[in-house]
């Protein structure tokens, strides 16, 4: 990949990646100490019994629609060949981001198998189970656990798709800030919620976004997104399907 921008992009996310997990692996004791701002000592998680939960719901809710839309859109574009060429390479890149970061990554085979207790769910917080690290396998939890956020993942790869496609319509450096506003306040907005309900530690919203750029990144040169996305225009082919090749 010749690409100066991917090249710089790579080399971020790797550094991100290894920076993350010394961190996490040399103090974990940070997802205690964040979540404690968020916790009633032993009395569990204020933000749990007001009305934030329902903003959360909406939230996941809005998400999984649009991920589910996304997942359905390219399977009958392809069927029915109303998508085909460049805007299929887009809609795909798109569609297996969320599908494989927060579905299957995520969902599949992190939240089923490494067994981490979620905050809300550990003695320090008045749970039963106890603590354990990023990355450490236990039998704390059984099922729906807490490494890494499905939600976040989920928010993450959304956000990354966005802007990944809308970036070359972006003319102005205004409209790309708010671009980047808008899609970080998303996700950060969803990463909150998830730490501050109790239902997951900072380090599962920290990997859940890794993971999500880590598919983009992969994905990106594999569809050849990066040609395609430059003429792509999300309304044209929503309406007209041409399948440009």
């Amino acid at each position: 990949m010749t690409d100066p921008v991917y090249n710089r992009l790579l080399i971020g996310l790797l550094l991100a990646i290894v920076i993350a997990q010394a961190v996490f692996a040399a103090f974990p004791g940070i997802d205690l100490a964040v979540s404690g701002y968020f916790a009633d000592g032993r009395a569990g998680f204020g933000w749990s019994r007001g009305w934030l939960p329902t903003v959360n719901s909406i939230l996941r809710r809005m998400g999984e629609a649009v991920a589910y839309g996304l997942v359905i859109w390219v399977i009958l574009g392809g069927v029915f060949r109303r998508l085909s060429g460049d805007d299929l390479r887009v809609w795909a890149f798109a569609a297996l981001t969320v599908a494989l970061s927060s579905g299957v990554i995520v969902n599949l085979i992190l939240k089923a198998h490494v067994g981490r207790a979620r905050p809300a769910d550990v003695s320090v917080f008045g749970g039963s189970s106890q603590f354990t690290p990023a990355w450490q396998i236990s039998d704390q939890c059984a099922r729906n656990c807490s490494f890494t956020s499905g939600e976040v993942a989920l928010a993450g790869s959304l956000a990354i798709v966005a802007l990944v496609l809308l970036w070359p319509r972006l003319q102005t450096a205004m409209g790309r800030v708010l671009a980047l506003v808008t899609a970080s306040a998303y996700v950060g907005g969803v990463s909150l919620l998830r730490i501050g309900l109790g239902r997951h530690f900072l380090s599962d919203a920290v990997f859940s976004l890794l993971i999500a750029a880590a598919v983009a990144v992969f994905l990106y040169p594999v569809l050849g997104v990066g040609r395609a996305r430059r003429t792509f225009d999300p309304r044209q082919s929503l309406r007209l399907g041409t399948g440009r090749r």
